[in-house]
C-alpha cells in the first residue's frame, strides 16, 4: 500500500508497505479520506509533545471496513487505557497511556490503516467520507464547549474564524448562547458568511474584538495576545478556554493574575476529545452537513500533501482533504 511517511523535520515522503496486521481488538481500515489539521502541518514543521517518529499522520479520518461494505465511519483517533483514574472519570484524552491515531500510532495518510474496532462510529447517511473527516475538529469544539460549561443565553466570543473558531461558534449556537467570532482575516469570514447568517453569528473583523463584557471566552488562534484581550473583555466570575496553545515563548503579563483574582474568573484547559464528545459531534454533523461543506477548501491526491503543508502551517485557507 502507499503511505505518507514523516522521518523528521519537514521530511515527507511517499513509500511502500505491506497492509497493516490489525491487533487484537483492531480492525483494519480502508482510508476514504483524511483532513489536513494544522497540529499535522506543526508536527511536519517542528515536531509535538506527543509524537513518536517515523510516523504516517493523519488523525481526522474516515473510512470503511470489508466486514461492513457500504457504511463509512469516522474514528475516534484515541486509544486510553480504560482502567486508570481519568479513564473511570470519563476523561479518556488525559489517559496517560494514551495511544493517538497520527500521533502514536501510524494513522490516514495511508490507503489502509489498523484501528480499534470500539474507536470507529458509524456515520449517518447522506454526511459522506470526506464531510465525515470533520467529526474530529467538531469532536474538540464540543469537548472545549463542555469543559467551559456554555450555557443558554450567554455571551461567547471566539477569537479565530478558522475551521476550529467556526465549529466552536456552531456548538454554541446550538446550546442557545449569543456568539461574536473575531478575526482580522476578511475572507475567511466572508467564505463563512452563509453559515453565520444561518445560525445567527455575528462576526469582528477588528481581530482582537471590542465592545462590552461576554461570559465566556475561547481562542482558537495561537496567537498569544488573545489571552490578555480575552480577559480584559470577561464580565466577573467569566471563564476563559485555553483551546489553542499560545506557544512557548508567549509572555503573560502579571497584572492578569491580578484580573483572575479580583474579579474571580476561570481559565479552563481544553485538549482534544473523548468517545462521547464524537457521538455528539456526529449527531451535530447530521444536521449541518450542508452548510459546512465550504469548510472543505480542497481536495487532494496523497502526493500533493507536501505542497500544501506551508499552507497549512499558517492557516492559510479551512480543511484540505486527501481523498
Amino acid at each position: 500500500m502507499k503511505a505518507l511517511l514523516l522521518k523528521g523535520p519537514k521530511s515527507l515522503s511517499i513509500v511502500d508497505r505491506p497492509l497493516p496486521v490489525p491487533g487484537e481488538g483492531d480492525v483494519l481500515v480502508r482510508v476514504r479520506a483524511a483532513a489536513l489539521c494544522r497540529t499535522d502541518a506543526k508536527m511536519w514543521h517542528s515536531g509535538h509533545r506527543d509524537l513518536a517518529l517515523p510516523r504516517v499522520l493523519g488523525h481526522e479520518v474516515s473510512g470503511s471496513i470489508d466486514e461492513t461494505p457500504g457504511k463509512i465511519y469516522a474514528l475516534w483517533p484515541g486509544k486510553a487505557c480504560g482502567s486508570c483514574s481519568a479513564c473511570r472519570k470519563g476523561r479518556q484524552n488525559l489517559c496517560p497511556d494514551m495511544q493517538i491515531t497520527g500521533f502514536h500510532r501510524d494513522g490516514g495518510f495511508a490507503e489502509f490503516l489498523t484501528a480499534p474496532r470500539s474507536s470507529l462510529l458509524e456515520v449517518p447517511d447522506g454526511v459522506g467520507p470526506v464531510n465525515a473527516t470533520l467529526a474530529e475538529p467538531l469532536a474538540c469544539a464540543v469537548h472545549g464547549v463542555r469543559q467551559v460549561g456554555v450555557r443558554p443565553q450567554e455571551k461567547v466570543l471566539i477569537y479565530g474564524a478558522g475551521t476550529l473558531g467556526l465549529l466552536i461558534a456552531l456548538v454554541c449556537r446550538n446550546r442557545g448562547a449569543s456568539v461574536v467570532i473575531a478575526d482580522p482575516d476578511s475572507l475567511k469570514l466572508s467564505k463563512s458568511k452563509a453559515l453565520r447568517n444561518r445560525l445567527g453569528i455575528s462576526a469582528d473583523t477588528g481581530g482582537i474584538g471590542e465592545g462590552g463584557c461576554v461570559d465566556v471566552v475561547f481562542n482558537a488562534t495561537s496567537a498569544y495576545e488573545t489571552l490578555e484581550a480575552g480577559v480584559c473583555r470577561l464580565s466577573a466570575g467569566g471563564r476563559f478556554c485555553l483551546f489553542s496553545g499560545i506557544g512557548k515563548d508567549a509572555t503573560i503579563p502579571s497584572g492578569l493574575f491580578d484580573e483572575l483574582h479580583y474579579r474571580e474568573l476561570e481559565v479552563v484547559g481544553s485538549y482534544g476529545c473523548t468517545f462521547d464528545d464524537m457521538g455528539e459531534a456526529i449527531r451535530l454533523l447530521s444536521c449541518y452537513t450542508e452548510g459546512l461543506q465550504f469548510l472543505i477548501e480542497r481536495r487532494i491526491r496523497l502526493d500533493e500533501v507536501p505542497s500544501v503543508m506551508d499552507a497549512v502551517h499558517v492557516g492559510k485557507g479551512f480543511k484540505y482533504v486527501i481523498c
